[in-house]
């Protein structure tokens, strides 16, 4: 079978594909050699961010294949709104000039983000660690058809998510990603099982699909 895809992790599996985030922190980080990875200013620190931080970022990288995390997180706590958005619109803008996708972060923001990204992003947009219902995804699909759902831990917990799931699969397939983002406990076949038992798919079809989906995603770099 084709090896599993890990669409945005902290926490690279050997014998797995997978992108890995890079968090941009104020230093250069230790560019990885041999795994696939995003990289961006994440939402939860925008009040701290430097004009210089995304300039670190490689352009020219072979293995950055996206731009983020980035988005928005409304909750108390965090930087105000126009702050984040200014870091939003930085790293959207990276992103359409270097044709590469966005990889969103979204908590109680999502009116804004679908109103900010459809007037700015030229480039695919993937919703990392969805945890909406089937009503917010159909929400994202009438504003943003293009748009990307990756599941994450959340799924194995929510029955919420867990019918999101369900209802991608079924209405726009080729939407569907699967993470593991920063869970220190969760597997990613795990996940894919899981994930497979929910949408009524055996475990390869379900890795096949989502192998589809990531050449169409990427198609520079075609998994075979």
């Amino acid at each position: 079978m084709f090896p599993l895809i890990d669409i945005h992790t902290h926490r690279p599996e050997p014998g797995t594909t997978c992108i890995r985030n890079i968090r941009l922190q104020g230093t250069v980080p230790a560019w990885p050699e041999t795994d696939l990875f995003s990289a961006g200013i994440h939402p939860w620190d925008a009040a701290e961010a430097q004009e210089g931080w995304l300039d670190t970022i490689p352009a020219d990288h072979p293995r950055l294949l996206a731009i983020g995390e980035t988005g928005l997180d409304l909750r108390d706590g965090y930087a105000p709104r126009d702050v984040q958005e200014k870091w939003l619109a930085k790293q959207t803008d990276l992103a359409n000039r270097l044709r590469k996708p966005l990889v969103v972060h979204n908590v109680h923001a999502t009116e804004a983000l679908q109103t900010f990204l459809k007037r700015r992003a030229t480039v695919p947009v993937l919703l990392h660690g969805f945890t909406g219902s089937p009503e917010t995804a159909g929400q994202w699909l009438r504003q943003l058809p293009g748009v990307r759902f990756s599941f994450g831990p959340a799924v194995l917990r929510s029955p919420k998510t867990q019918k999101a799931l369900q209802w991608i699969a079924m209405a726009k397939p080729e939407a569907l990603f699967l993470e593991t983002d920063d869970a220190p406990d969760v597997d990613l076949r795990e996940m894919y099982n899981f994930a497979a038992a929910q949408t009524g798919l055996d475990t390869d079809r379900l890795a096949d699909l989502i192998r589809q989906n990531f050449n169409a995603l990427f198609p520079n770099i075609p998994l075979r």
